[in-house]
């Protein structure tokens, strides 16, 4: 009988102390005001990667992850993701969307229309690599699109590209 107490004890121990180190292992999503990044993004004075973009993700391997994004890219104006020069914010509202989360990282690297991106896939990890800014081969648009094939997740290419839907 003390025996079963004593694990009885331990075990509600456990269901009490393992689900908060397992929260305190993700954060939440980083939500910023998604209207507000859409009217920043489209300023008359914006940089060429700014804009309202869109996105479609094949987040394979993760099962059920593919999904379709509106986005607009805003000059890091917020206090968040300090390192980042650019935030990638959602700006729908589609089945798997958040309206204000920020998904996308772009930093400068020293080369005109070149980033270092980080496009966050959980909480904790996301695809990295180069994200490259460049025309629309199709219909010549100037900087309509952004090349995303650089960057991986697991090894995956889960985006090829984010087409400029909107210039202003």
């Amino acid at each position: 009988m003390v025996f079963s107490r004593r694990v009885l004890a331990a075990l509600l121990s456990l269901m009490v102390l393992v689900p908060g180190a397992i929260a305190c292992e993700c954060e939440e999503p980083v939500i910023i005001d998604g209207l507000e990044a859409y009217d920043k993004s489209l300023r008359k004075d914006r940089d060429d990667v700014e804009g309202f973009w869109g996105i479609y993700l094949d987040w394979q391997p993760e099962k059920g992850a593919s999904r379709s994004y509106r986005m607009a890219i805003v000059k890091n104006f917020y206090d968040v993701y300090p390192e980042a020069d650019y935030l990638g914010v959602v700006t729908c509202d589609l089945p798997g969307c958040t309206r204000g989360e920020v998904k996308l990282l772009l930093t400068r690297t020293g080369k005109r229309g070149e980033f270092d991106g980080t496009l966050l896939v959980t909480d904790v990890d996301g695809a990295k690599g180069r994200a490259i800014l460049t025309d629309d081969a199709e219909n010549g648009r100037k900087n309509s699109v952004l090349d995303l094939r650089g960057m991986k997740y697991r090894g995956h290419v889960m985006a090829e590209w984010m087409v400029r839907i909107k210039n202003g």
